[in-house]
């Protein structure tokens, strides 16, 4: 046997175990085995041999209370009154990294930061007095890491010889899930967030700090009181029912009120779990106050509806501007300054974009081919032939085939094929001036073209379809001769999709001027003068005049006078036709004064339509009342800033 190797490994392990052989008393070799545990008396080591079968039940107890000692998972160490250690397990020198020869005699302040001779002295005393204590401090390992550890202390007298046996656990992982566990806590009580614990009862099982610094209730009141103290609109029965759906798996979300110390009340977001704790439930309640939020929401709703109601405003009077724009650019050869005709030029504008057929109304000379042209080049069907046929100027049988053509020899004097009126302006606009004199024989045809889009040529056969917008226009009064049976009620309607009504020249006197400056730069051209001035006294004849032929006759007026102003100066030598007499007083509508009230605010408040000193407000209406009214009447810019 290796004595040498046995002895190195039980200054190691403190024990060792070898099978060998053992000489019995009649002589003979039998197998044994040696186990052999280290002793150390007064600082001198033994190895204590015992063979296996030899064993008396003393000595098996002192080897299995040793090997106890050696092999559990705590640090165990025995140290004399001096705090030297004399015994140090298995555990220790795994743990801390010493050998059992370091570990021999070291004394524990070595291993203990902080722990000073004195200290330990005094805890010497104490542990003697009362036997046992326990406490926790740290252990430093041979590389330097300081261990948290737990010490269960101990005295012991044995023989005489006094001793502290200390158990030592490393707490490590206890100490992480504590530094968590108070982590979190503290991370809880930090919170913006009003969190609490409840029972099933509605007691408080735990609440942060913010809770009752929010609701100003002291710990110890909220720990007498339940969670239906704070929220009065809720009663017991309404927190089990919560509660059973928490059972359920739901989690709860709501805006509540909740009620502090001083009654005030605060609006919270609330989001509320079960979860299960050591075998109990409990009521996890989060609330965050929202009250800046709803503020902020609030705000943002009034800034919303402020913003739809200034958007709404925006576009009524950009539908206003889009009217005016097209009003100013898109009559270039309509020449007119009257407030009073520019619903007639919104009416165009509004028209010309549709496919709807047109009845232009009004009396000889008042410009309605002039209308029919501006509704023509704002139209889809500017780029394609706008075609005029007046149909009191031709007999019967020319104006049928003026307005559908003829095959060759369809009548005397029929030599060729001709397209009438209606294949020319296929995709675009036929005008039909003093449609009141169409003969009731062609009213038939044209109703059909207009509901069928179909005619046939005279003399033939064939049907031709054609996409013409119609533009009809008459001096004439239809209805009345609708009554005695004239004009076709049905083509009547067909053509009365859209009525304009021209206004005369006598009611629109503004328009004089402008016309008589018009007409001159014309004429001069036309006859090579050079006229450059109208005398005030020959302008004010001019607007004093009825000019019951409306605009026509005032350009012939102006092209007779231009032919006969020998120098730069019109020459006033009109030859004024009668004046009408009588003139009729119009009793006006109700609406009709409605407009006229809402234009003379707006040219008062020079076009200010909202705000202080605005239409609105000195009409006392409300801002889209008044935008409605306008939109109604057909008021835009133009009508009131001229």
């Amino acid at each position: 046997m290796d004595w040498k190797k046995l002895w190195e490994e039980l200054l190691e392990a403190g024990q060792v175990s070898v099978d060998t052989e053992h000489i019995t008393a009649n002589g003979d070799t039998v197998p044994a085995k040696l186990r052999g545990v280290l002793l150390e008396v007064e600082g001198q080591k033994y190895c204590q041999a015992i063979v296996e079968g030899d064993l008396t039940e003393s000595q098996e107890d002192l080897f299995l209370a040793r090997f106890c000692l050696d092999n559990v998972k705590e640090m165990i160490t025995w140290v004399s009154p001096e705090g030297r250690i004399f015994y140090a397990n298995k555990a220790v020198r795994e743990q801390l990294g010493y050998s059992a020869e370091e570990l021999n005699g070291m004394k524990l302040v070595e291993m203990e930061p902080g722990l000073t001779q004195e200290e330990w002295l005094r805890e010497w005393e104490e542990v003697k007095t009362v036997g046992s204590l326990m406490r926790e401090t740290v252990r430093r390992t041979k590389s330097g890491e300081e261990i948290p550890v737990e010490l269960s202390l101990h005295y012991m007298n044995y023989n005489g010889r006094e001793y502290k046996m200390a158990f030592v656990r490393d707490i490590r992982n206890r100490k992480a899930r504590e530094e968590d566990i108070k982590l979190s806590f503290d991370t809880i009580n930090q919170s913006p967030d009003l969190v609490f614990w409840l029972n099933e009862h509605g007691g408080f099982r735990y609440f942060n700090d913010t809770f009752a610094n929010v609701t100003g209730y002291s710990r110890a009141d909220i720990e007498q009181m339940k969670v239906l103290d704070f929220f009065p609109d809720f009663d017991e029965k309404e927190f089990k029912k919560g509660w059973e759906a928490l059972r359920k798996g739901k989690v709860l979300s709501n805006e509540l009120s909740i009620t502090c110390k001083d009654g005030s009340k605060m609006l919270v977001e609330s989001n509320v779990k079960l979860i299960n704790f050591e075998g109990k439930e409990f009521f996890i309640m989060v609330l965050r106050d929202i009250t800046e939020r709803k503020k902020q929401e609030l705000e943002l709703k009034a800034q919303l509806k402020e913003n739809r109601e200034l958007q709404l405003k925006l576009s009524q009077e950009n539908i206003i501007l889009k009217e005016e724009i097209q009003l100013e650019q898109g009559f270039n050869n309509i020449i007119s300054r009257s407030p009073k005709y520019k619903p007639v030029l919104r009416q165009i504008g509004q028209v010309a974009g549709t496919t709807a057929t047109v009845l232009i109304l009004g009396e000889t000379g008042t410009g309605k081919e002039l209308l029919a042209k501006a509704i023509h080049s704002l139209s889809d069907r500017a780029d394609f032939p706008l075609m005029k046929l007046n149909c009191g100027a031709l007999p019967e049988n020319l104006i049928e085939s003026e307005l559908f053509g003829h095959e060759k020899g369809a009548f005397t004097g029929a030599f060729q094929r001709k397209q009438g009126r209606f294949e020319i302006a296929d995709k675009g606009t036929l005008f039909l001036d003093e449609i009141g004199e169409l003969p009731l024989s062609l009213q038939t045809k044209l109703l059909r073209v207009l509901q069928e889009g179909a005619f046939e040529r005279l003399g033939s056969t064939e049907t031709l379809k054609v996409d013409v917008r119609i533009i009809a226009a008459t001096n004439r009064l239809l209805e009345e001769m609708v009554e005695k049976g004239a004009f076709r009620e049905d083509l009547y309607y067909r053509l009365n999709v859209f009525p304009i009504m021209n206004i005369p020249l006598r009611e629109r006197k503004e328009d004089i001027r402008p016309l008589v400056r018009h007409f001159i730069e014309k004429y001069n051209h036309q006859l090579g003068r050079n006229l450059e001035e109208v005398p005030e006294t020959v302008m004010r004849e001019l607007e004093e005049y009825e000019f019951p032929g409306n605009v026509r006759e005032l350009e012939n007026l102006i092209e007779r006078a231009v032919i006969l102003s020998p120098g730069k100066k019109l020459a006033a030598n009109f030859q004024f036709k009668t004046a009408k007499s009588g003139k009729k007083v119009d009793f006006k509508s109700m609406e009709d004064l409605q407009r006229d009230h809402i234009l003379e605010a707006l040219r008062r408040t020079k076009g200010k339509v909202t705000g202080p000193g605005g239409a609105a407000e000195i009409l006392g209406m409300n801002d889209k009342t008044l935008y409605s009214r306008m939109m109604k009447f057909n008021i835009g810019r133009l009508d009131y800033d001229s």
